[in-house]
């Protein structure tokens, strides 16, 4: 019986020893992350310096240069588990630098938790639909909101990256470390994301996704856009389960499909 006490506690040495050298690993980790976070502040301390850009007597509002932006927006989203975006244009601004589009599909596939709420503009050009379609491949959810108004940039709980200029994305960036602050916008995020349907492309001639935005009372441009398809098109396929179904009107429509259980919102 001694025996085995003592090869039992001989076997489980090992162990303690390897959860000390993960406990001290996980503080060195954190150390130099808290260290690279100062660096990263102090770095564009003297790049606005160099700009003789004045960043204020608010640490909590800032502003920098588009060129002075992307590279620490590339930094700060690696420290965090969730991002959420609201964009414009996704050629114009940080969001076209390659390194950081790299990047972010990289942290998406890595589990990173990436939510990014598009104008339906954004979806009309070639570049657009297949850089999104690349992040969405990522495991990105991607959802779609004529009530953007501006593009903004949530980074958990601890910074909001937004323009300097209301929905110019070639104007300055303005990093946000406010508490208050970085919660309105976070909050401002929810709600356009509660009511947003996701971007998506119907397989052959479905017509759920179109249905899913109907349900929504979504205008036929916003359908067409978002679908990837014509406005003739959508119309078409309007008239088509107006025919299906013998009504006259859209509110007819809807109240036919709501019969027959194919309307529903958008995901939560």
């Amino acid at each position: 019986m001694p025996i085995v006490t003592s090869v039992g506690a001989r076997d489980d040495e090992p162990l303690r020893r390897l959860e000390q050298y993960l406990a001290a690993d996980t503080a060195r980790v954190e150390e130099a992350r808290e260290k690279l976070v100062d660096i990263g502040d102090a770095l564009m301390t003297l790049r606005a310096r160099m700009h003789n850009i004045d960043l204020g007597d608010d640490p909590g509002v800032q502003v920098l240069t588009q060129e002075m932006a992307t590279p620490m927006i590339d930094r700060l989203a690696g420290t965090v588990e969730q991002t959420d975006n609201v964009i414009l244009d996704v050629v114009v601004g940080a969001g076209s630098d390659q390194v950081n589009a790299r990047h972010e599909r990289s942290r998406a596939v890595g589990g990173q938790l990436q939510r990014t709420l598009v104008h339906p503009s954004v979806l009309e050009t070639d570049l657009s639909r297949t850089e999104l379609a690349a992040k969405r491949g990522a495991g990105q959810e991607q959802r779609v909101s004529d009530l953007v108004g501006t593009e903004f940039l949530v980074l958990g709980e601890e910074v909001v990256i937004t323009l300097s200029v209301w929905a110019d994305p070639t104007s300055p960036y303005v990093f946000i470390r406010n508490p208050a602050l970085v919660r309105c916008f976070a909050a401002w995020f929810e709600v356009m994301w509660s009511v947003a349907p996701e971007i998506e492309v119907p397989a052959g001639g479905s017509d759920d996704a179109l249905i899913r935005m109907l349900a929504l009372g979504a205008k036929d441009e916003m359908i067409a856009r978002t679908l990837h398809i014509g406005l003739r098109t959508v119309r078409r396929r309007i008239a088509a389960l107006m025919d299906q179904y013998g009504v006259a009107t859209r509110f007819q429509l809807g109240a036919a499909l709501e019969r027959d259980g194919r309307m529903a919102g958008p995901a939560r």
